[in-house]
């Protein structure tokens, strides 16, 4: 069970730096818990005649290392326009910004402008850092505009407004790359880490439960097998690395410790529903409101006939749906989705509804991660290495990319597999 390098999770991270490094000759074993690859991205293949993803779906930006892959890979994306096409509702059916009241309309895009002048604040020169609400209500923002902002903005980062940190936020934006647009694979992310994997030694099914280092390099226990190696990566989310899950062997150091303790996780839930027909018009992308589920998009826009519809909620809402029971939260969401949709008996037209709750995963426990204010380093601290024997890498490690996306864990895991190399 030697090699020269094992990776700890086939997620995006893991499979992006063990097929760098399989790809210049590095023997390397990707060990997972799961009996799947994939960890937060899972594509459903038969639910509906195209694939359905039940985590990760976009592709958020046009010059994303994604985009690069899926054209090495052969495969397709297909353009979906979310913001500029938003629709948001205010007790009735959801309708485009241009036919919002003009106090509506103006809010919203006034949030937008205020959160994309956070990198003119200098946050990493002595401002101290403060929570995006504190931020908003700074700019003057207040009651019903500042719930306006949990669901358009802080929901995005899995996340309440008064726990996202203003500096990291900023430091994100500054380091952007990727760029505006927004895609989803026409053959699902599924087709596209299947790619990534061939001919990688895989194990699956398998909790590492001890990573020991010594002299001779590493040993990842597992309930029934010893696997050594060189060097390690490490790509676990943070919710699991909180947990003890893993135990390291020395522990790791104390900056990667506080790291790792000062990042937060949250729920993160899909509800998903299927009609006897589309209830919406074909350009219908995104729609919005203040009720519980409360962000709603078309996994099939740009397919013909798709009658599928998903509603993706975090944080505190997740929390709430996710307390309920399975038939009373689809039920909830569906009571929801006829007011935004101005349709009454929608329960009559629903063929299909299913709930999928990331916050109850064992090998997720929550969406992706967020930096609460005060700890806008600790990005950084958990993407170091430990030694020239421990390398980690994931979405909450990208700090010079877009954490909490998947080309975010593409990149880090390519950073860590230079690492490697380097050592």
């Amino acid at each position: 069970m030697h090699s020269d390098v094992i990776v700890i999770g086939a997620g995006a991270a893991g499979l992006a730096a063990a097929r760098r490094l399989h790809d210049v000759g590095v023997k390397v074993r990707v060990v997972d818990a799961r009996d799947r690859i994939g960890g937060r991205i899972w594509t459903e293949e038969g639910l509906e005649p195209f694939p359905v993803e039940l985590g990760a779906e976009l592709i958020h930006g046009e010059s994303t290392l994604t985009r690069q892959l899926l054209a090495e890979a052969g495969l397709h994306d297909l353009p979906v326009d979310r913001y500029g096409r938003l629709r948001w509702a205010d007790g009735g059916p959801a309708r485009p910004l241009a036919e919002l009241p003009a106090d509506r309309r103006d809010t919203i895009r006034a949030l937008k402008a205020a959160y994309h002048e956070l990198p003119a604040t200098p946050w990493d020169n002595g401002e101290p850092d403060i929570s995006l609400a504190d931020y908003l209500r700074g700019r003057g923002f207040t009651g019903e505009a500042l719930e306006i902002a949990d669901v358009l903005l802080a929901q995005t980062c899995c996340a309440h407004l008064s726990s996202l940190s203003c500096a990291d936020l900023a430091r994100e934006l500054r380091a952007d790359h990727a760029g505006q647009e927004e895609f989803r694979v026409a053959e699902g992310y599924g087709a596209l880490l299947n790619w990534l994997a061939r001919d990688l030694q895989i194990v699956l099914g398998t909790p590492a439960l001890t990573l020991r280092r010594g002299s001779q390099g590493v040993a990842v226990e597992t309930e029934s097998r010893v696997f050594t190696a060189a060097r390690c990566v490490v790509t676990l989310p943070v919710s699991v690395l909180q947990t003890g899950a893993l135990r390291f062997d020395p522990p790791l150091s104390p900056s990667k410790q506080r790291a790792i303790a000062a990042m937060r996780s949250e729920a993160a839930t899909k509800l998903f529903y299927r009609f006897d027909a589309p209830l919406w018009d074909s350009e219908l992308t995104f729609m919005a409101h203040l009720g519980v589920a409360s962000r709603w998009w078309t996994p099939g826009y740009g397919r013909d006939g798709s009658a599928v519809i998903a509603a993706y909620i975090t944080a505190r809402r997740a929390e709430q749906i996710d307390a309920m029971g399975e038939a009373e939260a689809l039920h909830m969401g569906l009571d929801e989705l006829g007011g935004l949709l101005g349709v009454g008996d929608i329960a009559g037209r629903c063929q299909m509804a299913r709930r999928v709750s990331w916050g109850s995963d064992p090998y997720a426990l929550g969406g992706y991660a967020h930096v609460p204010p005060g700890a806008a380093k600790s990005r950084v601290d958990l993407a170091a290495p430990e030694g020239d024997m421990l390398f980690f890498a994931g979405e909450a490690t990208a700090y010079e990319s877009n954490p909490q996306t998947v080309h975010g864990a593409f990149e880090s895991g390519w950073r860590a597999a230079e690492e490697v190399l380097g050592a």
